[in-house]
């Protein structure tokens, strides 16, 4: 029997096969086994949140983080400039108490101020440039140490110093 289009549409439609729904124990198990089937489709989020995170936590840190490095590295100065003057210090009393003795008398006057005994003489040979650095270095006498140490400056430190804007 030919069934013509608009004659019987009822006994056609019935006669047709449906197309099955899915009940919804069935969906939800058909959602998860396509989704295991593909490969997640947001990867990026996750490393994308971490580091807004991180960068938040960095921007929020940064003015405190830079107060203390400031201070510590001011701290670091001071402590060098006082070993360094507690050295100096140590080396000007040391000076000091052999300057007390005879003998230390003695020899700063013949090594600093070029007096002789009597009877002794003292013959000094200059030759050009070199005569007059001599000359100079008899002239003005210095104390070695004078100027403050530096403290060493290793990676990581000059590296934080740009960081945190230190000169």
């Amino acid at each position: 029997m030919v069934a013509f289009a608009g004659a019987g549409t009822r006994a056609a439609a019935a006669a047709a096969p449906r197309p099955r729904t899915k009940s919804g124990a069935a969906l939800a198990r058909s959602k998860t086994c396509d989704e295991a089937a593909r490969p997640w489709s947001r990867w990026w989020v996750l490393p994308v949140s971490i580091v807004a995170v991180l960068a938040i936590f960095a921007w929020s840190y940064y003015p405190v983080a830079r107060v203390q490095y400031r201070e510590t590295r001011g701290r670091m100065k001071l402590e060098a400039e006082l070993a360094a003057l507690q050295a100096r210090n140590a080396r000007l009393r040391a000076e000091v108490a052999r300057l007390r003795t005879p003998e230390g008398v003695e020899e700063y006057a013949r090594s600093q101020l070029g007096m002789v005994k009597r009877g002794e003489h003292v013959a000094m040979v200059l030759d050009g440039d070199e005569s007059r650095q001599a000359s100079a270095a008899l002239a003005a006498p210095t104390i070695d140490g004078d100027a403050f140490l530096e403290e060493p400056v290793g990676p990581w430190t000059a590296f934080l110093d740009i960081v945190f804007g230190m000169q």
